[in-house]
């Protein structure tokens, strides 16, 4: 993982998702060098190995989706919170997650 550049970061956003309306309050007075898309569970990968330092989820997802992204990440020193910042956790009933954030070292 990498600190963030002095351009700002890299968010990541889910192709289906990338124009969620939460998505632009949520960047709002972050500073953002670049923004983009990608499918499937690739964005936990950028984030943990550097390429990329936020990826803000607002669609629904399940467990199944996020964890082994997550387990990703957190080995290579991120996070991935609830928006509000409580840690992500598993064993929710009926599996679903709510909206999360997964976060580089930076």
């Amino acid at each position: 993982m990498r600190p963030v550049p002095a351009a700002g970061l890299t968010v990541l956003a889910s192709r289906q998702y990338a124009d969620d309306p939460r998505l632009g309050p949520y960047l709002a007075g972050r500073p953002v060098a670049e923004r983009r898309g990608l499918a499937s569970a690739l964005k936990f990968c950028r984030v943990a190995e550097g390429a990329a330092d936020l990826y803000p989820r607002f669609g629904p997802t399940m467990e199944w989706d996020t964890a082994a992204g997550q387990a990703l990440v957190e080995a290579a020193g991120g996070s991935v919170t609830e928006v509000e910042g409580a840690p992500l956790r598993y064993g929710k009933p009926g599996w679903r997650n709510p909206s999360f954030v997964c976060h580089g070292r930076g």
